[in-house]
C-alpha cells in the first residue's frame, strides 16, 4: 500500500478534475469522463476536511470582478 501526504493527494484530486472537466465537454471522451467520477470522489473522501474546491473559489472571485 502507498502512502500519500495530504499534499499529494489534493494534487491528484486536482489533475483529476481538470482531466475530467477535458473530457466531459467531447463526447467521444464520455466513457473516461464517467470512469473518473468514483475515483475523484475516493480522492475527495481521503481530503476528508482538508478538501478544498478550487471552480467554488473561482466563481466566487469571477462575480466580484
Amino acid at each position: 500500500m502507498i502512502k500519500l501526504k495530504l499534499k499529494e493527494i489534493m494534487y491528484i484530486t486536482q489533475s483529476l478534475q481538470y482531466r475530467a472537466k477535458y473530457y466531459e465537454g467531447i463526447p467521444r471522451y464520455k466513457k473516461y469522463f464517467k470512469e473518473l467520477q468514483p475515483i475523484i470522489k475516493k480522492f475527495i473522501k481521503m481530503q476528508g476536511k482538508h478538501y478544498f474546491d478550487a471552480d467554488k473559489l473561482n466563481k466566487k472571485v469571477d462575480l466580484f470582478k
